[in-house]
């Protein structure tokens, strides 16, 4: 469960400006697919709601610009059931962000992108999220039709973040499944531990991407964080330089307790830390990899 620090930025969260002012075509829940059938009403919950529907864990959904959720639960008549949540984010970015946090099984084919694990089917469409699951085991096929039933009904199509594009692709390394975007340090430390601090200055306005990559340079990991200007993110590596290696004095890379080499660059409004190189050439070679695609971001 993702701590209370969360919460200080919510009200700045919901008045974010990714994709402000375009309106969404609300998407109409199946009332049946195949023979599953919707029981009663659906159910709706907004920001100030969601806590009710799932405690703790919706300080996660906040942290990414969510803004409504409907929530539907199919049956045959007797037997299990299936639930459906359907949120609403304030961007395609935000979406594809829940999604990734915490992505780790097979590709569905449902929506923009998808997973299928545990009996649970997750995917993203425009600015849509949507989990659905069965209350017993051997429901997934029926999972997976109610998930295609729905993705077919939302009209809208998102786009992945841009600074995707900065990402090496899986001949140079990536683990796609290890792809994930973040906009704060409680989000980022959760899946890479960095500093108890916000020491990058992380906020509503930031987007930033979480990666491994595998080659000669062993597995290292591989932050990108977009700023606003390049004020914020001078400052920032500013603050990250000062906090995390203060050694390195003005150098831009530090050999690790670990005997790893961890290293900065910054272009812009785009700052790129690389952590856990065998060595200082390597570390390297992994900047410059991502250095020579940043023009395409």
């Amino acid at each position: 469960m993702l701590g209370s620090s969360l919460l200080p930025a919510l009200g700045l969260l919901q008045a974010r400006a990714g994709e402000k002012g375009q309106s969404v075509a609300p998407v109409v829940l199946p009332a049946q697919v195949g023979q599953w059938n919707m029981e009663g009403q659906e159910e709706s919950y907004g920001s100030d709601t969601l806590f009710d529907y799932m405690d703790g864990a919706a300080e996660l959904y906040l942290a990414y610009n969510f803004r409504s959720m409907k929530v539907a639960r199919y049956s045959k008549g007797e037997g299990p059931r299936i639930v459906l949540e359907l949120y609403q984010m304030g961007s395609s970015e935000d979406a594809f962000g829940i999604f990734s946090f915490e992505r780790e099984d097979q590709e569905a084919g449902v929506g923009q992108g998808s997973e299928m694990g545990g009996g649970i089917l997750r995917f993203w469409k425009g600015r849509y999220f949507a989990s659905i699951y069965g209350e017993a085991d051997g429901l997934e096929p029926a999972i997976v039709e109610v998930g295609k039933a729905l993705a077919s009904r939302i009209q809208e199509v998102g786009k992945p973040p841009e600074l995707m594009a900065v990402l090496p692709d899986a001949s140079q390394g990536l683990e796609p499944a290890s792809v994930r975007f973040f906009r704060n340090h409680v989000c980022l430390n959760q899946r890479f531990f960095i500093a108890n601090k916000n020491i990058l200055q992380l906020g509503p306005d930031t987007g930033g991407l979480l990666a491994k990559l595998s080659g000669p340079w062993g597995k290292v990991h591989l932050v990108v964080v977009r700023y606003p200007s390049q004020e914020r993110a001078a400052a920032a590596e500013a603050s990250f330089r000062s906090a995390y290696m203060p050694e390195a004095g003005q150098q831009s890379k530090v050999r690790t307790e670990d005997g790893r080499w961890t290293g900065t660059s910054r272009r812009g409004d785009i700052w790129i830390g690389v952590f856990g190189a065998k060595s200082q050439e390597e570390l390297g070679r992994v900047l410059e990899m991502v250095l020579g695609r940043l023009g395409k971001a």
